[in-house]
């Protein structure tokens, strides 16, 4: 998962941000590019998911 600005630092140790670029993974086969935005929300057959929830997560969380 990489960030979407070029300025901020790329590291894996740092929590999932508004404005992050992360892939999602909907089954093996299936996988989305997602840009996080406080107040949006993905969709899927599997529920609603708030990205706000992510945010302060680790990256590769559940």
């Amino acid at each position: 998962m990489l960030s979407a600005d070029g300025t901020k630092n790329i590291s894996f140790q740092r929590p999932i941000a508004n404005g992050d670029l992360i892939i999602v993974n909907e089954r093996h086969d299936n996988m989305k590019a997602i840009k996080v935005c406080d107040g949006s929300e993905l969709q899927n057959r599997f529920g609603v998911f708030k990205h706000f929830d992510w945010i302060g997560k680790p990256f590769e969380s559940k």
